[in-house]
């Protein structure tokens, strides 16, 4: 963004507040370039002032057609040639182009530089002029405004690279635009030459007159209703009062006109209105029909549901006189017609319950049935054990830490992240969950649910594995192989290590899965994008 306003956002003041201080500060912006054109076309400093003037007074008038991406010093160069122009119609020519060709000559090495030079010189606002809008500005703020390459991509709203890049361009062109007049041997550097020996600044008379002279211009708004104003005093009474008249119609054409537009805006509102009427119409009906259909619903459920509560209290008492034989028979042998069996507490442990809930804190439908568990009971102890798994996770993340270490085969490209022994942190977490779990369950259940675990000892990838992570460092792996060829294996996999143990997978769709979440998305899945695999969330199914 620029620093300073825009040209757009002082004309803009000028135009909306009247404000004089925003256009004088145009003025001093662009006063050089537009007296720098003038003099060197006119080659008489009173002239280019007079021009100066003029071209600054139809800006004032013309300020309201600029957009903001428009280039006002292309405007104000080619405004100055016209005036100029204009100006060597009506007054004298009075030129000293000897004089000014000896004092440039003075600057070159060698005559045939000046000779060059001497002949350029005319055709340069030409060669300006044949340029694009805004390879233009770049040279006219560049050069005859002084700017550096970082105000002129303010200035044209890019970089300081574009800039540069820019005006090169710029001096390319109008090297071959002098090639096109004749001047076979110009190059850019002869453009910088030309440009650089014609810059003019406006003297400190000149520069404060044309400030004062803008400070007293208005904008085209205020100049216009003076200018009205003189013109309707200078009519006759024959012609003031046509003009009245006029005046006076308007308020009644455009009452007139609103007249029209509120009617056909209420007849649209009339028949929208109907539609709305007829589609209630219909839903009323539909409405209807659907309350006749949920009463014969609710008939024939209720008939449905008395005769199934007469059978139900018989097969519950035999149900339950069945089960209370089984239990006290010595046999203790169990129908297989029947879904329940009967085991001692101590065989839980050995059904590899561990496996009952995931990370989500989800417990399965087994493990509900083993503990007994109500509804009531169910949402805090997922809820819980949910907490605790998104602690196990984030304590990884937050102690974990890269490695140097390298891929296994040559040509691989490897990331391993190191998590060391969690410790007491892991602990605490455990101890919590296991207080939290056992308000809600009885002792018993919440050893069952959670035993050995508040040691910090957690399943990482399948049941009846227990690491305790609370002691042991883990190391996790993905590798990628970018040129695998045919028969040289996967593209991708990754890695799980501990002192306890290792698993690893690859090639497959979530054989990245092995990585907790919060390790993947830290350290892995940005590294894995810059290295092309931009689809491995597809191989992360956690």
């Amino acid at each position: 963004m620029n620093e300073r306003l825009s040209d757009f956002e002082l004309l803009r003041d000028f135009l909306r507040r009247g404000d004089q201080g925003a256009f004088t500060a145009v003025v001093r912006r662009h006063l050089d370039l537009v007296y720098g054109t003038a003099l060197r076309k006119l080659e008489d400093p009173s002239a280019a002032e007079e021009v100066t003037q003029n071209v600054f007074a139809a800006l004032s008038g013309k300020a309201w057609q600029f957009a903001p991406d428009d280039s006002l010093p292309a405007w104000l160069h080619r405004t100055a040639l016209l005036e100029s122009k204009s100006w060597l119609r009506t007054e004298l020519r009075r030129r000293r182009r000897e004089q000014s060709a000896a004092e440039l000559g003075a600057t070159m090495k060698t005559s045939e530089e000046q000779h060059a030079l001497r002949e350029l010189v005319p055709l340069l606002d030409e060669g300006l002029l044949a340029l694009g809008e805004k390879e233009r500005a770049a040279l006219l703020l560049r050069y005859y405004e002084g700017q550096s390459l970082k105000q002129v991509g303010a200035a044209l709203e890019v970089g300081e690279d574009a800039a540069q890049k820019r005006v090169a361009n710029a001096l390319q062109q109008l090297a071959r635009f002098f090639q096109r007049r004749g001047f076979k041997t110009a190059t850019p550097a002869l453009a910088v030459t030309a440009l650089e020996q014609t810059v003019s600044s406006a003297p400190v008379a000149v520069a404060t007159s044309v400030v004062a002279s803008a400070s007293h211009l208005t904008p085209p708004a205020a100049s216009g209703l003076i200018a009205l104003l003189c013109r309707t005093g200078a009519l006759t009474k024959a012609q003031t009062a046509t003009v009245c008249v006029g005046i006076a119609a308007i308020p009644l054409a455009w009452q007139w006109t609103q007249d029209r537009a509120a009617t056909r805006q209420a007849a649209s509102s009339q028949r929208l209105l109907a539609g709305f009427h007829a589609q209630e119409e219909q839903l009323t009906a539909d409405l209807e029909q659907q309350r006749v259909r949920l009463a014969q619903l609710n008939v024939a459920v209720g008939q449905a549901t008395q005769a199934q509560a007469s059978d139900a209290p018989a097969k519950w008492n035999s149900l339950a006189a069945r089960i209370r034989g089984l239990l006290t028979d010595a046999n203790y042998r169990w129908p297989d017609d029947l879904p329940y069996v009967r085991i001692p507490k101590s065989v839980i442990k050995d059904l590899e319950l561990q496996a009952m809930f995931s990370a989500s804190g989800k417990l399965s439908e087994p493990a509900r049935e083993v503990l007994a568990m109500t509804p009531e009971e169910q949402t805090p102890t997922e809820q819980a054990l949910a907490n605790y798994w998104n602690g196990v996770y984030k304590l990884m993340s937050s102690h974990a830490y890269e490695t140097n270490a390298v891929a296994g085969k040559p040509g691989r490209l490897a990331k391993t992240v190191v998590i060391p022994p969690l410790g007491a942190d892991l602990q605490n977490l455990a101890q919590e969950t296991k207080a939290q779990l056992a308000a809600v369950l009885s002792e018993d259940r919440e050893k069952i649910l959670f035993g050995g675990w508040d040691e910090g000892a957690i399943q990482i990838f399948w049941p009846g594995n227990l690491w305790k992570i609370s002691e042991q460092p883990q190391t996790f792996t993905v590798w990628v192989d970018p040129n695998p060829g045919i028969g040289n294996g996967s593209q991708y996999g990754a890695r799980w290590s501990s002192t306890l143990g290792s698993t690893s997978t690859e090639g497959e769709p979530g054989s990245l899965s092995v990585i907790p979440s919060s390790l993947f998305s830290k350290f892995f899945q940005p590294w894995l994008e810059k290295l092309g695999v931009s689809n491995s969330t597809t191989f992360f199914l956690q």
